[in-house]
């Protein structure tokens, strides 16, 4: 039985898992000094859409220390959102090398903040590296790979960096309230790594850790699966299936070929796994996500638009939500017309051979 977890924000608490709406997240984040600017537009642009095209959480994804922490910002400042992080992406690295205090700090600083989950990449060990190798493309997680980069500079005995310190990362989550999501370092990067060797190993590690966790008190969200067929989707929500925990899934991407298209085809693949009741969190994805263009304002709500209506498809398998339905249809049935907030009858596209005005008394 899937869990129900509490996500908190600065107004409130909003749940995810069993028997509770999908929720949608917008990513934002700098990746170079200049992006900051827009970052913050975005932001206020989102903010600004009517309810129900506005996300649930906003995640700030900075790999560019801007010195203005966007998560701190949408605290301070937007509190309808869920806020979420990333924090190893703010961590310098020497050669490769993290620091265990440097990412404790950094991660209490933000658990401290409010934030309402953050995503941490435990996963990454020797054998997953090297059943990777074997793929196409051995691993497309930015996380995972700055983890597997400070895994490789150490003993080969050791644990990686987020194992090295989740006992403390779980006592702060647990005195905060915060969620944890454990990143999926090892999704496909394409539809033909789908399914592997190596993500089969990683949805058993993601299972095991996430059981620890939740075992100490703290509740858990896992993420993935990255691309992957719609065949293969039914097999892999067997697996999510058997873990307890809320899904997050980056994607899921059921086709390579949507390159500048992406919001379209992430939707599907949400869809697709949401009715296989895999999905609890959407991620929006937008049309740049192959193409390496920072996403614009208008794209990412795009993007979002598109992922309220496929978490909407997914809520009516999985609630039997058709409420928004019956309102729009009501309004049809009662002024004859198939545009939804038009009171008068007819429109420039059918004329006067509009069937919605066709009544016959037989």
């Amino acid at each position: 039985m899937k869990n129900t977890i509490k996500l908190k924000f600065p107004k409130g608490i909003k749940y995810a898992g069993a028997n509770s709406k999908t929720l949608v997240s917008a990513l934002t984040g700098t990746s170079s000094k200049k992006d900051l600017a827009i970052q913050l537009k975005k932001i206020e642009a989102v903010n600004d859409l009517p309810v129900n095209e506005r996300p649930d959480i906003i995640s700030d994804l900075s790999i560019y220390n801007s010195g203005t922490s966007l998560y701190k910002h949408i605290l301070n400042y937007f509190p309808d959102f869920i806020v979420s992080t990333l924090p190893v992406y703010q961590c310098k690295r020497t050669n490769g090398q993290i620091s265990q205090n440097e990412l404790l700090e950094i991660t209490h600083e933000q658990i401290e903040a409010g934030i309402g989950f953050l995503t941490i990449h435990p996963t990454p060990n020797r054998l997953l590296i090297k059943l990777a190798q074997r793929r196409r493309v051995p691993w497309t997680s930015r996380g995972g790979a700055i983890v597997m980069k400070d895994l490789l500079s150490s003993n080969p005995a050791d644990d990686n960096v987020y194992i090295k310190i989740l006992d403390d990362l779980i006592s702060l989550a647990k005195k905060n309230d915060v969620v944890i999501s454990i990143g999926a370092s090892y999704r496909s990067a394409n539809v033909f790594d789908s399914l592997d060797e190596c993500q089969i190993e990683e949805f058993r590690s993601q299972k095991s850790i996430g059981e620890y966790i939740e075992n100490n008190g703290v509740k858990v969200i896992v993420e993935g699966p990255g691309h992957s067929t719609p065949q293969k989707l039914k097999l892999i929500a067997d697996y999510y299936n058997e873990m307890s925990f809320p899904v997050m899934p980056l994607g899921p991407i059921p086709t390579d070929t949507a390159i500048g298209q992406d919001h379209i085809s992430s939707a599907i693949g949400a869809v697709i796994l949401g009715l296989y009741n895999s999905v609890d969190i959407i991620t929006a994805v937008t049309r740049e996500e192959h193409t390496g263009g920072i996403p614009s304002i208008k794209s990412t709500i795009e993007a979002l638009q598109a992922a309220k209506i496929a978490a909407h498809i997914i809520d009516i398998a999985k609630l039997e939500d058709l409420s928004e339905d019956n309102k729009i249809v009501s309004f049809r049935e009662q002024h004859q017309t198939c545009i939804y907030g038009k009171t008068n009858a007819g429109c420039s596209r059918c004329m006067d051979v509009c069937p919605l005005q066709f009544v016959t008394s037989m």
